[in-house]
């Protein structure tokens, strides 16, 4: 089997196709602080010397704590002849989506059983993808849980996004599950998550990473930031001079006034609502779930014992 290449060539391999952090990016599902498109577009065209020290202390922990994160997997579980390989090791990376000119995945791990794993497709296995959050993150449910309602959307669009390029359309012949997703919580709170395939939103996905890419990669036509995480434009100022507004300067202007206006009656409706969904749980209940079982709204105490609303909707 063809090993994987080295950490350089792989990152230089990356920029060639959108993956499963670039999708939610141009999806509109990523946190603010990871950029839109224009990041997308400023990575994919960036030399990979150039991006190597943007991890991080968050991305540096969660790379070296990938393997316990992912090994507790076997741990827990019911059954003793669960393992987990790094998907690396076993397949160069990354992984292109059958069909498509310009999408990938580089998942992290993969769940197997002692059975050979020399000449098996990808998709005959659960990928499992790790993750290192803060302790003070938000949208995360009970362990074991679905992922849809109890994992923050992004997360589960990057491992249906894995799914999709590795053709896993179906349970894994060993575990019967296409995904997991571990999660270590402020470092001491380790959870696991099942997510299911969606190839309807993968094709739909694909399609437009193509077209993007195509439209401004490979025509070097970079897309308008719209994201304050898409410009660093250094601090302190260099010059401090004052910019007069022009025409479209003052639209702009303009313009964030009113949504600004806006948004403060919408909070204030928002805020009206979170009240009668609090004095609907009162003193019993500490979760709604919709109709379809999925979970909407939490109301737990946090370690100073204090309720907090947590709404997924």
């Amino acid at each position: 089997m063809t090993k994987a290449v080295s950490h350089t060539s792989w990152l230089e391999e990356r920029r060639r196709y959108i993956c499963a952090t670039d999708i939610t990016r141009l999806l509109g599902l990523a946190p603010a602080g990871w950029g839109g498109p224009y990041r997308v577009w400023l990575d994919k065209t960036t030399p990979v010397e150039d991006n190597d020290e943007l991890l991080g202390d968050l991305g540096y922990w969660g790379h070296r704590l990938e393997p316990m994160i992912a090994e507790r997997y076997a741990e827990v579980s019911d059954d003793d002849d669960v393992h987990v390989g790094r998907f690396a090791d076993d397949y160069v990376t990354p992984w292109p989506a059958w069909g498509f000119d310009h999408c990938a995945a580089t998942p992290d791990y993969y769940i197997h059983s002692n059975q050979s794993v020399d000449k098996r497709h990808p998709s005959e296995y659960a990928l499992l993808e790790c993750k290192n959050v803060s302790a003070w993150a938000t949208g995360w449910g009970p362990s074991g849980s679905p992922a849809d309602g109890n994992v923050p959307a992004h997360y589960v669009a990057q491992v249906r996004w894995q799914l999709g390029c590795v053709d896993a359309r179906g349970g894994s012949l060993h575990t019967g599950m296409p995904a997991v997703i571990a999660a270590l919580i402020g470092g001491n709170d380790w959870r696991w998550y099942t997510v299911e395939p969606d190839e309807d939103w993968f094709l739909e996905s694909a399609e437009l990473a193509d077209r993007w890419y195509a439209d401004h990669v490979e025509a070097d036509n970079p897309p308008p930031p719209d994201q304050r995480s898409d410009i660093v434009v250094g601090a302190p100022c260099r010059g401090g001079l004052i910019l007069t507004a022009d025409d479209e300067l003052e639209s702009v202007l303009d313009a964030r006034a009113a949504s600004k206006n806006l948004l403060k009656v919408e909070l204030k409706h928002v805020r009206r609502l979170d009240t009668v969904l609090i004095d609907a749980m009162g003193a019993d209940f500490d979760q709604i779930n919709r109709r379809d079982g999925t979970v909407a709204v939490t109301y737990r105490a946090g370690k100073d014992g204090t309720r907090r609303l947590v709404a997924k909707v």
